[in-house]
């Protein structure tokens, strides 16, 4: 299969993961889970939010602390943030587990450095739509562009994973919620 390529940067290709759930609560629940900092803490991870465009979000992911810009804030409808690939503009500020992942790869860190500058942040988007019998419509939309190196495709992919459980704990943390 083939990646379409990025519309403003050709030759770059898409990353991109596109989940939707229903859940048995109403918009007003699901942002308050969704774009406020002890919302996304509740489900997700410590999390600090300056609550409208342009301002900072950030993500204790443990070792690893990813910080990112809020590009839409629209309450009760669509929550959306970039944040840069999750790889330190350092390699000596990069986690050992991530260091350990590229040589599990066999991916000289000099490569990953070197291809850096040409990927897009990745972006998430979260919209919002009210649904029959005081439930919403959940849209989630992850995606970045790289250069289609296959340590990308790979982590990626790995990410999708890890998203996929943290939106399990979502759907579970709105269901208990409502």
């Amino acid at each position: 299969m083939t990646e379409p390529d990025c519309p403003d940067r050709p030759g770059l290709v898409e990353h991109r993961m596109d989940r939707t759930y229903e859940v048995a609560a109403a918009p007003d629940q699901v942002w308050q889970a969704i774009a406020t900092a002890n919302g996304i803490a509740s489900w997700m991870a410590p999390t600090h939010l300056d609550p409208q465009i342009g301002g900072a979000v950030s993500f204790d992911l443990g070792d690893f602390v990813s910080t990112g810009v809020v590009t839409g804030y629209t309450p009760n409808q669509r929550f959306a943030y970039e944040e840069p690939w999750p790889i330190a503009e350092d390699v000596a500020a990069l986690p050992a587990a991530m260091v350990a992942w590229f040589a599990a790869l066999g991916v000289p860190l000099s490569e990953v450095y070197d291809g850096l500058s040409s990927l897009s942040p990745v972006a998430t988007e979260f919209l919002i739509e009210s649904a029959s019998g005081g439930s919403s419509v959940v849209r989630v939309v992850t995606s970045a562009y790289g250069s289609g190196a296959e340590w990308e495709h790979e982590f990626f992919s790995e990410m999708v994973a890890g998203w996929g459980e943290m939106l399990d704990k979502l759907v579970t943390h709105l269901a208990t919620a409502a």
